[in-house]
Formats: structure tokens, C-alpha cells, sequence
């Protein structure tokens, strides 16, 4: 096996001090020291060592507590010795037993730790003996106690405190080549003011018949950035793609699907040769914790649980290869129960859901569960219970996003009733700055949705991945939640970061390619989440930092203009090209502009065009979209630009519509041709669609747009 532990880097003589403490306290306890010694001294580690086979990982990390995981070639004792970096006083030891039952994986909880600290682990494994005094039996089941660096003054093994620290030097030496290590911070307490800072992403290996293959430069640039932690959110595995561990499908035999699952994981952290030398994941899950969330490939595409005859091996294996810690009543990895919160200080709170275990098929009804009632009733009182300033909540799929979970528009298999009642809870229980990281849709998102139209979001949501999966492109938002888009991107490897300032008045959602290239960035304060608000006297969009949340519809579809940072009137713009001949498209503007706006009757908007060749695009016929377009459910008015000059040309020219109605607003849902001064206020008090001309021609041509303006 690949020499992979950390021993190496942890070179400073604080991470020194702590490594031969902690290892030296796990020698006195279980006895190490000769065995240490012996195995140093054969070629036979049957009475040494087992090798470790997959890394390590820690995970599920509170304030006081971590799970270490780790795997063994056969039938072993797993050793974790820990401590404190740069610390002499926070230095232990627990081990447990592992067998063919789990495919020698193994899960030992860290307890009474101490709160917002840096820990470095050391893991390794020893033969498991079948007689009188062996090490049988699992964590909990122990018959020395935990040790500490005055373990051998309490089990009294008379060693002079010389004596202790030479047989710790020669302990550590000796096994220091079995040793596989790592390093996680523990979570401040719930009344601590820190900084936070996570990464999430997920979606890696395969899809379909046509697997993306490692590495993944995604998960070694995430390890670079030191998150205190990262959200592995979802199809950590493709058990349903063909990798060289092979392929789940519904035919498959239900032992048989078992060991494919637990194949799919091993080879994840370590791929064959012929693939890769890496993937990557061993380096990300050494350097931070990860809580990790499943989704439907770590069973079949598109699974709904209950139904699944597949489920029960798939989450087996899912349990087996993972740090999970969510049932109090369980011992680390046996439990069935994914979701949970953790506290990260006094400003982050993360809800981790199951949307595959519980849900009901996915079959057109009226009304049907994702996340089953006790899960869903959980969840709702957890959210409107805490205190935490931020409510992240990870949702393997988005809330705002078509996809087969929470909301699929297209064909009615999706499960609205219940996000609409979960939605209507947040808003009615008060539940502020609440913030959704979603993936599983192979794109990069962020928005905010505004259900009540009331001009206060309810929440905001950030999506990410894939890592490793093809990407698709972004589709047009839910639009019952009333949504506004502030980035969309799709077609490429991406992850996503979350900071909270130590003070919790803000926190800053980025977008970054596999590289580490920042795609975009948004901070949000505390308190707009839940502003007071009051009626502006101006909306724009200058388009100098993104495209601000603006879509391109056509033919009925919509989907993101291309953004340009410079070439403006000054500065940034968006622009699009026509795809077809003859069709007319138009910029369609975000939910910024839209909601009451009857305040700006009489006012004024304007917006700065050019294109790409001289065109008579504000003299097309017919004129069923007009060059600017309102609407109000059903209320739809057009205007018209009539005068010889009104068509833009290759150089910025600026348009001015006025909101008022004898500037010859005409209605399309009248008999009457010219709409009247109430149906004008009718629609700006409701607004839901504002749009722009873009192109219309015969031939293709591109169009670009600046410094929209909505002003009283």
C-alpha cells in the first residue's frame, strides 16, 4: 500500500510532541509497545500490524465529539490515537473491532473534546485475536478505559515518567509506517462567536453509460482552501454507471448488488491503476471532516425508498463507508437514521435531510412525501427551534430547481404539496436567514424566492456540482416560489463555499470552477433576509458585477444571457444571439423589478441597447410582443416604438418608456386597443413579467443590453 499518512507533514514540534503523546498514551494502554517492536523486527506482521487499506476520515464532528473511520485488509482491532494540535493536555485513545460483517470498515467516536479545536488523529490496526484476553468486541465494549498522557500513573504500570516518554519515542518510530493520519476541527460551542467556512459539492464518479473519470481536481483544490469542514452532498457513488467495479442495475442479485456498492466506495478512494493514480478524495477527507449526505445513486437512478428492493444493500454500504453519527441511541455506523443537525457556534446551524429513504414513489398524485412525516415534523421544529443566526439546510436536491425531487414542472412527479407546506411554515413561524446548498443537477446556481410576494425572501439557495459527473445547463426556476436568479451556470465541474463572519451579520456564498476559479460571489446580510422593508424610488441593474439575475426567453423557454464585465455603457452587459430565424426573444428581468410597483406610475423605465449590426428590430410585424412587455397574470400590455431613429444600432443608444397610459400603452387581452390608466395600475400593482426586445430578424444577429432602469 501507497505510504499515505501525515506523520510526515506534521513536522512541527508542537504536531511531534502531540503525535508521540498520543501514541505513546495508546502504547501503555493496549499494551502496543511490544507488538510495536516485534513487527518493526519481521517480516511477519502477524503479531504486528494489519494495513490499513482506503485512508481515513472523520466526520459528524459537534463541539465535543468526531467519528473516525478507517478500513482494514482483514479481520482487525482498529487504534485511534489523538490529540490537540500543539496541545500537551488534549492527547486519547479509543479502538474498536471489525470483521467481514462491515468489509472491515470501522467507525470509533472521539469524545470530550474540546470545542473549536484543531485535532490531528492517528489510525492504525492490529491482528484480532479469538482468546481469552483479546481485543474482541466493539468500542464501548472495552476492557481498559480511555487513555490520556497520565494513562500509565491510573493503570499503574509503574513506568518512571522517562521511561514512559522513551517507550512512546520507540512506539511511535516503529509503527510510524502503519500509520494512517489526519486532522479535523471540532465545532465551536453553541454560544461561541467564529468565523465559519465549508465547502460542498458532490455528484463525482459516472452517469449513464458514459463515467467521468478521476481525478477530480475539485476535491484536492477544496482540501487546498482548509474548509472546517466539507458537505459530500450526494451520489458520492454512481452504482448504476459502469465503473470497473461494475454496475447496479434493477436485475441485479441482491447479495450481488452489495458487494458492487462496497466496491463503488473502495474504488472512489482508491481507483485502479489502469483509471488513475488518484481521485483525490483520500487527500480531502485527511485535511478536514465531511458530513456526508446520500442521494439516489448511492442505490439506483431516481430510487424512492420504500419501494426499493435495492435500498437496504445500498444504504448497508453507505453506512459501512462513512463517519455517521446521527442517532444517539446507536453506535457509530449502525444506525439507518441520515438526518440531523449540527451547531457550528452561535451563527450556523446545518440540517442535514434524507429525501431518498422515506419518499413516496415518483407517481403523478396530488399529495406525496419526500421526507416522510416523522422526518418532515422533525425538521420543522428543528428549523423553527433554533437560535442559530444562519439555517443552512442541505437538501441533497434543490427546492427552487426542477429535478425529481422537491419540484419536476414537467411532468407533475415532483413533490410540491410538500415543499409549498415546508415553505409556508418558514414563512408563518418567523424562521429568518434561512439558506439552502443543494446539488444533484449537474449545475451552479444561486437564488432567492419570495413565495408571499411580500418583497421579503423566504429564503435563499445555492446550488453546486457536479465534480465529476457531465454537466448539464440551468433550467428556468420554480415559479410558484417567485424566484430571482443572481447566477447560473452549468456545463462544467464546479463546487461551492459558505463563510459566516465571526460577527453573523454576513455570510458570502462563492462559486468556484474544479480549478479554483472564482465564477461568482454574493454576501447576504443577516438582516436582509428579514428586512423591513419600504417602496424604492429606483430599480436597476447596471450589470457590473453579474448579470443580475436577468433570463432570455424565447419560444416559450427561458434560459441565461451571456454576461461580458466590460464593453458596457460603461462597464459590464449582458448579450445574447438569436438561434433561429425569424424569432423574436427578449430579455425577461428579475424579480427585482417585479411585485408592487404601482407606486411607479408616471415614472419612467430606460435601458441602453445596441446590436450587433444596424436593424429595423423596433419595426417588426406583427407586433404580438411588442419592445417592452408587462404583465399581470393574465393582463398583458405591449409598447411600441414608433419614431424613425427608434432601432439600435452597432453604438450604445438609451430608450425611455414612459409608465403612464396616454404614452400608448396597447392592450393584447382588451377589446379595447390602448390600455387606460387603470388597467396600467392594475398591472404595475402585481407586476410578474417585465421584458425587453431583444432581436428580431430575418437573419441571425446579436443583441446587447445595459443599465435597465425602473424609476419614478
Amino acid at each position: 500500500m501507497e505510504d499515505t499518512n501525515a506523520t510526515e507533514r506534521d513536522e512541527s514540534t508542537g504536531g511531534r510532541r502531540t503525535f508521540l503523546r498520543a501514541i505513546g498514551a495508546a502504547a501503555t494502554t493496549a499494551g502496543l509497545a511490544g507488538s510495536a517492536a516485534g513487527a518493526a523486527g519481521s517480516d511477519d506482521n502477524d503479531d504486528g500490524f494489519v494495513p490499513l487499506t482506503h485512508g481515513v476520515a472523520a466526520g459528524d464532528v459537534t463541539a465535543t465529539t468526531a467519528i473516525v473511520w478507517t478500513r482494514a485488509e482483514r479481520d482487525a482491532t482498529l487504534h485511534v490515537a489523538y490529540g490537540a494540535e500543539g496541545s500537551d493536555d488534549e492527547s486519547g485513545y479509543e479502538r474498536t473491532t471489525v470483521d467481514g460483517e462491515t468489509d472491515y470498515a470501522g467507525q470509533v467516536r472521539l469524545q470530550e473534546l474540546a470545542s473549536g479545536t484543531r485535532y490531528r488523529y492517528y489510525v492504525w490496526a492490529t491482528p484480532r485475536r479469538d482468546r481469552e484476553g483479546d481485543e474482541r468486541g466493539r468500542q464501548g465494549d472495552r476492557d481498559v478505559p480511555p487513555a490520556s498522557p497520565d494513562a500509565a500513573d491510573r493503570i499503574d504500570l509503574d513506568l518512571p515518567e522517562s521511561d514512559e516518554g522513551e517507550r512512546a519515542e520507540l512506539t511511535a518510530d516503529a509503527i510510524a509506517d502503519e500509520i494512517e493520519s489526519g486532522t479535523f476541527v471540532t465545532a465551536p460551542s453553541p454560544t461561541d462567536e467564529k468565523r465559519v467556512t465549508f465547502a460542498w459539492s458532490g455528484d463525482t464518479w459516472g452517469y449513464g453509460d458514459d463515467p467521468v473519470e478521476p481525478p477530480f481536481p475539485g476535491l484536492r483544490t477544496i482540501a487546498e482552501r482548509e474548509p472546517d469542514f466539507f458537505l459530500y452532498h450526494g451520489d458520492t457513488i454512481y452504482a448504476d454507471a459502469r465503473t470497473p467495479a461494475g454496475k447496479v442495475t434493477e436485475n441485479t442479485p441482491i447479495d450481488e448488488a452489495l458487494e458492487i456498492y462496497r466496491a463503488k466506495y473502495k474504488e472512489m478512494r482508491d481507483p485502479p491503476a489502469a483509471v488513475a493514480e488518484r481521485t483525490n478524495l483520500r487527500e480531502l477527507l485527511e485535511s478536514t471532516s465531511v458530513y456526508t449526505v446520500w442521494d439516489d445513486h448511492e442505490v439506483i437512478n431516481n430510487f424512492a425508498g420504500p419501494i426499493e428492493p435495492l435500498m437496504p444493500e445500498g444504504r448497508r454500504a453507505f453506512r459501512e463507508y462513512w463517519p455517521l453519527d446521527r442517532d444517539e441511541d446507536s453506535p457509530p455506523g449502525e444506525s439507518n437514521t441520515f438526518y440531523d443537525s449540527f451547531r457550528w457556534g452561535k451563527h450556523v446551524e446545518l440540517f442535514l435531510i434524507d429525501t431518498r429513504q422515506y419518499r413516496d414513489p415518483n407517481v403523478e398524485r396530488d399529495s406525496k412525501t419526500l421526507l416522510g412525516r416523522e422526518q418532515r415534523e422533525w425538521l420543522k421544529e428543528a428549523l423553527a427551534a433554533s437560535d442559530a443566526t444562519w439555517k443552512m439546510l442541505a437538501s441533497p436536491a434543490p427546492l427552487g430547481h426542477p429535478s425529481d425531487s422537491w419540484a419536476t414542472p414537467a411532468d407533475r412527479t415532483g413533490y410540491e404539496s410538500e415543499l409549498l407546506d415546508l415553505v409556508e411554515h418558514v414563512r408563518t413561524e418567523g424562521i429568518s436567514n434561512l439558506v439552502v446548498v443543494a446539488g444533484d443537477v449537474h449545475k451552479s446556481i444561486v437564488g432567492a424566492f419570495d413565495p408571499d410576494d411580500d418583497g421579503e425572501f423566504e429564503f435563499f439557495e445555492a446550488v453546486a456540482g457536479p465534480l465529476g459527473a457531465p454537466a448539464g445547463k440551468p433550467d428556468e426556476l420554480y415559479s410558484p416560489l417567485n424566484p430571482t436568479t443572481f447566477f447560473a451556470k452549468g456545463e462544467y465541474a464546479n463546487f461551492g463555499t459558505v463563510e459566516v463572519d465571526e460577527s453573523g451579520e454576513e455570510l458570502t456564498i462563492g462559486i468556484y470552477d474544479e480549478h479554483g476559479a472564482e465564477q461568482f460571489a454574493k454576501t447576504i446580510r443577516a438582516r436582509d433576509a428579514d428586512p423591513e422593508t419600504s417602496a424604492p424610488d429606483r430599480v436597476e441593474s447596471t450589470f457590473d458585477a453579474d448579470a443580475d439575475g436577468w433570463l432570455v426567453s424565447r419560444n416559450g423557454g427561458s434560459d441565461r444571457p451571456e454576461y461580458h464585465r466590460r464593453g458596457g455603457n460603461p462597464g459590464g452587459h449582458i448579450c445574447d444571439a438569436e438561434n433561429r430565424d425569424g424569432v423574436a426573444w427578449y430579455y425577461q428581468a428579475p424579480f427585482k423589478f417585479l411585485g408592487a410597483r404601482e407606486a411607479f406610475y408616471g415614472g419612467t423605465l430606460s435601458f441602453d441597447l445596441r446590436q450587433e449590426g444596424t436593424d429595423r428590430q423596433f419595426d417588426a410585424d406583427p407586433i404580438e410582443g411588442g419592445d417592452v412587455l408587462l404583465a399581470s397574470g393574465e393582463e398583458t400590455l405591449v409598447y411600441e416604438f414608433r419614431g424613425s431613429d427608434d432601432t439600435p444600432g452597432a453604438e450604445w443608444s438609451t430608450f425611455e418608456v414612459p409608465l403612464t397610459a396616454d404614452a400608448g400603452w396597447i392592450d393584447l387581452t382588451s377589446r379595447e386597443p390602448l390600455a387606460t390608466e387603470a388597467t396600467l395600475r392594475t398591472v404595475l400593482a402585481d407586476l410578474d413579467t417585465l421584458r425587453i426586445r431583444g432581436e428580431y430578424r430575418s437573419e441571425r444577429g446579436t443583441s446587447y443590453l445595459d443599465n435597465v432602469v425602473l424609476s419614478k
